[in-house]
């Protein structure tokens, strides 16, 4: 864990992009310091769905929960997004957006909009337990045999209207530990023999061993 938080810090200090904001944010997040991802996400502006998702995750956590749903929805000063404008916005990740989104109405008590939230999270991802599970735990009846059933998981993994569901990586997704060390072997040569854009390749270098310890070690 210390080493992909180092790899991921040395990564951000060289390339100063959304990419390595969110490694190392998602770093410091799995490490169990929310309150360092969040004031590293803070400190800069977050354009990125993926860094919007987990800062107000964070808020969450951090119990900020009017900040998390500010940037989530959009805030008091702009116009509220909603539900069709977070799919929009966040594509095949607005599952997880609309169930966190769930989250922040149920623990303000409304759970009205709260379920609202869980129930077009499982419209977009079936696949998912987690809010079917918080519609039961507030007192809803969803059907399992409506939301789970064969035929809304077909057109799900067909496409139809939606995105495929965003699985974890599973080693076969991931190259091997060889594939891994040669890869570092030449960037490395790159690296010695290149002056002209030695800054490329040591931010290549970095890339690459930050995800190796991200997807191995965590």
């Amino acid at each position: 864990m210390t080493d992909a938080v180092f790899l991921a810090e040395r990564l951000y200090a060289e390339v100063h992009s959304e990419d390595a904001l969110f490694l190392l944010a998602t770093c410091y997040y799995r490490s169990g310091k929310a309150y360092k991802a969040y004031h590293l996400l803070k400190g800069h502006s977050c354009t990125t769905p993926q860094c919007k998702y987990l800062l107000a995750k964070c808020c969450v956590e951090l119990s900020k929960l009017a900040e998390g749903e500010q940037i989530l929805t959009g805030g008091v000063l702009n116009k509220q997004k909603s539900q069709d404008d977070i799919v929009t916005e966040f594509g095949d990740s607005s599952c997880f957006t609309l169930a966190l989104l769930g989250q922040i109405y149920c623990k303000t008590d409304r759970l009205g909009k709260g379920a609202e939230c869980y129930q077009k999270s499982l419209s977009e991802n079936p696949f998912l337990w987690s809010p079917f599970e918080s519609l039961c735990q507030i007192g809803e009846r969803p059907d399992p045999e409506q939301i789970f059933k064969l035929t809304s998981l077909q057109s799900f993994i067909g496409g139809s209207g939606g995105g495929a569901p965003i699985f974890p990586i599973s080693p076969a997704h991931t190259p091997s530990h060889n594939v891994l060390h040669r890869q570092v072997d030449s960037l490395c040569l790159i690296i010695g023999s290149s002056s002209s854009s030695s800054s490329s390749a040591f931010s290549s270098c970095f890339i690459l061993l930050a995800s190796f310890f991200f997807f191995f070690f965590f």
